[in-house]
């Protein structure tokens, strides 16, 4: 019954894309094909759900980077703040973990988790939601969300990269990934809710597709659409800053409408209300969607935090403003939630914080950039219906200083939006300037958006001079902070004089509650991993770590016994391995650590230096250890720990598989010359004896006592402890126990860590993160979901840390909790 239901409606819609193909361009006000119009449909203005048209504001929170007993907490804010929806990107290789045996193989999804996160939305707090399941997301998440295993897949007559590409087996397996998905999804969507509640009510396709240069964009995103469509998607399609999209008169992809993401300076938010003007006429029969208005920034290994980045709240507050200026009637604040790369998935060089200095923090705090969300979902609240079919933009302002930006907005009742910006981040602006609607301002300067690399790329103008308003001038007086950005809302019939601005004042008041004490922590339980204890199978030849199963992110074991000559063990002083991908190996000899000859700096940012442009070549040997006078004549024994630095988000390494390929001695280090056998174990032998769990009982652990006298860095680069590295991989174990008062258990905390060494923590055996010596992040979020509190309540700290050339060295570590945001 349901398919021969689902045909019937691909025929409809397929006669209404044939009679559109052919119709003149659509006015702003001409609805799109809908399968199901009374429940969600759209037009040159806005989304209309449920016959009322709706202002979309959009939350981002993704369910994967924070810990599921802190979903609903996340949701109360959002929903305190005002947003309607909230929106999460879909990572594929999240939800299939294990490689398939075929593109028909769907045994190994699993979206359980995702499931229950619409379902909390829907249902639990009345929030629509926007789904973004890839393939490709970005988002700084492994692998850009693309599976490490499917560059099993990878056609060897490829040049170039592969993946986002047009190649006909890269289709196969995204739409063996949308098929998977959509029907997996398809009953969370509005239409399949009963009337009134909430549901999904937008899926994107791919992801600012305009970054990725290749042919036949257009037959990858056609196959992408209609996988959404065979697999029960009937609502909204869009995809953001992919120009095949936008206004395409191609009758499938002419239902995709595109969106524009805005990453801008400090005082370039003008740039967000001409960019959206653009796109409105660029695109008249779609509404304006910033899919990512900008909530912050990322922090990399070796970086800065986000914390240090530019966008407080008055950025905050002027990009939202600007774009609703412009036309927009849908803005996604991205990020609205920060989180953490729980169990090392970030891409590639990512600090383990995900806070992105976002207006709710890793933590759940929040401050001055949460209240100018509130205060934009209170204005939102009272005049959305009203701007979702306004018409204007940013216009000429006469007798005004240079650094005024504005315009105006009229609805449909004739009540006015007069929007003002002062671009000047030092000084405030007050006094009286005359507006002009109907006469467009053009860019001041360059218009710019900011890649993922941090690079300004250049955004071109439409170069429109005059839009539909026919008002004549308006004289209004402000008084702007600086930075700062209101809306002079003039009922019909009313003098601006008798106008009332907006967003409300508010100032943020820190919570004048009292921290509980810190934690200094004492004393540590040392042990080197016991190798010779981990599960160790032979492999008769080397393969990658997805063959093996292993697809997230762990250190791994490799062993070789050689038995060796005298004449073996003195003329083979070279270690050589060909790698899979650029990650990084350690080794000891007979006990004995080998000295690295390449690279030289084994850390998580020293990939970009090592040729990650292009595909290591078969004679290439990306790590080689010079094991002079460590053989000897007889049996020889060869430990390796295979660090996976993350999978690269972008570039060459992001189709590259891991492990190692091959290794062996050799008389010279430019060729492999003896090849050996190896043993491998998935695990560190720590992990298989459950050492990182909280009821493990340490035995013949070493007790090492910690500084408590020192001062803690809350942050930096290059600053951890220097010793020499004795081992390979060591774990240390703390135990500590927190206050049950209310203070403690109300209030988020986190552990201040001195210590060299690259590896994990597990809190009470929760996988919280990756620790990476370089810095800057030296404090990492303890989710208080995961804590105890109370006497006896023990808490357990773990670390696995591989030895660097400073060792592994805890120095000293306290728990604290989250000072107050000012």
């Amino acid at each position: 019954m349901y398919k021969r239901h689902f045909r019937f409606v691909c025929i409809a819609l397929a006669l209404c894309f044939s009679m559109f193909s052919h119709a003149s361009a659509p006015t702003s006000d001409t609805p799109q094909p809908s399968a199901h119009p009374d429940r969600i449909r759209y037009d040159g203005s806005c989304l209309t759900i449920e016959g009322k048209d709706v202002f979309v504001y959009s939350a981002a929170f993704h369910y994967f980077r924070c810990p599921e007993a802190l979903w609903r907490k996340r949701f109360q804010q959002i929903k305190e703040a005002g947003f309607n929806t909230v929106e999460t990107y879909v990572p594929w290789n999240w939800h299939e973990r294990t490689m398939p045996h075929s593109l028909a193989d769907t045994t190994h999804f699993d979206f359980a988790d995702l499931k229950r996160w619409l379902k909390m939305a829907h249902n639990e707090f009345g929030l629509y939601t926007i789904v973004r399941p890839g393939p490709f997301i970005c988002a700084e998440f492994s692998g850009g969300a693309y599976p490490r295993w499917l560059a099993k897949f990878r056609p060897a007559h490829v040049k170039g990269l592969w993946l986002r590409s047009a190649d006909a087996t890269h289709i196969k397996w995204c739409t063996h990934w949308f098929d998977g998905v959509c029907k997996a999804l398809a009953d969370e969507q509005l239409t399949r809710k009963p009337k009134n509640h909430k549901g999904i009510i937008m899926i994107q396709i791919e992801n600012e597709y305009n970054a990725h240069g290749c042919e036949g964009k257009e037959r990858f995103l056609k196959e992408l659409y209609r996988s959404v469509r065979r697999n029960g998607f009937d609502i909204p399609v869009f995809t953001c800053l992919t120009s095949e999209c936008r206004n395409s008169q191609d009758p499938e992809l002419s239902q995709v409408f595109d969106c524009d993401n805005y990453y801008v300076g400090l005082t370039e938010a003008p740039s967000c209300a001409h960019r959206m003007a653009d796109l409105r006429r660029a695109q008249p029969h779609a509404p304006g969607f910033v899919t990512e208005l900008q909530g912050g920034w990322f922090s990399l290994v070796t970086g800065r935090l986000s914390e240090d980045h530019y966008s407080d709240a008055r950025h905050f507050q002027a990009v939202g403003l600007m774009s609703i200026l412009g036309g927009a009637t849908g803005l996604n604040y991205y990020m609205f939630v920060g989180g953490t790369h729980l169990a090392g998935w970030g891409a590639r060089g990512m600090t383990t914080t995900y806070d992105y200095n976002a207006a709710i923090h890793e933590s759940g705090r929040t401050g001055a950039k949460y209240d100018a969300a509130q205060a934009i979902g209170r204005f939102l609240r009272m005049y959305g219906h009203q701007l979702t079919r306004a018409e204007g933009g940013p216009c000429k302002i006469a007798h005004a200083p240079q650094t005024l930006f504005g315009g105006v907005r009229i609805a449909a009742d004739g009540t006015r939006f007069v929007f003002l910006h002062n671009t000047d981040a030092s000084h405030p602006l007050q006094g009286k300037a005359t507006l002009m609607p109907g006469r467009l301002s053009k860019p001041s300067a360059p218009m710019y958006n900011i890649d993922q690399n941090g690079q300004k790329v250049l955004i071109a103008s439409s170069g429109a001079d005059t839009d539909s308003l026919t008002l004549p001038p308006l004289t209004v007086r402000y008084n702007l902070p600086p930075l700062g950005s209101k809306v002079l809302v003039i009922p019909a019939g009313k003098q601006p004089q008798q106008g009332t601005w907006w967003p409300m004042e508010t100032k943020h008041k820190a919570k004048s509650t009292t921290l509980p004490d810190p934690v200094r922590i004492t004393h540590a339980q040392r042990h080197e991993d016991d190798y010779a204890h981990a599960r160790w199978m032979l492999l008769p030849q080397l393969v990658s770590l997805s063959d093996m199963d292993v697809n997230d992110f762990r250190y791994s074991l490799y062993r070789s016994r050689p038995i060796l000559t005298a004449q073996q063990a003195r003329d083979e002083r070279f270690l050589l391995f060909h790698m899979f991908t650029r990650d990084i190996v350690s080794v000891s000899v007979n006990g004995q650590q080998a000295k690295r000859l390449f690279p030289d700096k084994a850390d998580a940012q020293s990939w970009p230096t090592r040729n990650c442009f292009e595909q290591i070549q078969p004679d290439e040997y990306d790590n080689r250890f010079d094991v002079t006078g460590l053989l000897h004549e007889g049996e020889n024994e060869i430990v390796v720990v295979y660090e996976n630095l993350g999978h690269a988000h972008g570039y060459v390494p992001m189709e590259e598989l891991s492990g190692i390929r091959q290794g062996g001695l050799s008389v010279t280090e430019s060729a492999l010359s003896h090849p050996l056998q190896w043993e491998f174990a998935r695990d560190a032998a720590g992990i298989t004896a459950g050492w990182h769990q909280p009821t493990y009982s340490p035995e013949g652990w070493k007790q090492v006592t910690l500084d408590t006298t020192c001062e803690i860095p809350h942050k930096g680069n290059g600053i951890q402890p220097k010793s020499q590295p004795d081992g390979l991989l060591t774990w240390y174990r703390i135990e500590f126990e927190l206050p049950a008062s209310s203070a403690a258990t109300s209030h988020p905390w986190l552990v201040h860590l001195c210590a060299s060494g690259n590896g994990y923590m597990w809190l009470n055996g929760h996988n919280i993160g990756r620790h990476w010596e370089a810095g800057p992040q030296r404090e990492y979020y303890l989710p208080e979901c995961w804590l105890h509190f109370g006497k006896g309540k023990k808490n357990v700290l773990v670390l696995g840390l591989r030895q660097t050339a400073n060792g592994a060295t805890l120095q000293a570590m306290e728990i604290a909790p989250y000072p107050a945001l000012p």
